[in-house]
């Protein structure tokens, strides 16, 4: 990488606005203060050692299991809802 792209690139994180993050942040924080709340949740166990114990362990692959779940089932949802519309829209 040449010294102008660098210099270029410092001026653009130089000049770029300070706050940016912060208000996406907050603003995901108050769209959905439960799943906030559980991953920071997750995170001090996790970062508190909790994991380290049999019993820690056992309780996180039944919040992952719990998890995937609803995940597989909501892409499985949507996909099926969504199967054939763009052929009925004329699209396909």
């Amino acid at each position: 990488m040449s010294e102008a792209t660098v210099e270029a690139a410092n001026d653009l994180v130089a000049s770029a606005e300070p706050g940016i993050i912060a208000p996406t942040l907050t603003e995901r924080i108050r769209e959905r203060p439960l799943l906030s709340l559980g991953l920071a949740g997750l995170a001090g166990f996790v970062i508190g050692g909790g994991a380290s114990s049999r019993t820690g362990t056992a309780a996180l692959m039944l919040i992952a299991r719990t998890w995937l779940r609803q995940a597989a089932t909501d892409v499985l949802a949507s996909a099926v809802t969504s199967y054939g519309t763009a052929k009925r829209n004329g699209s396909g």
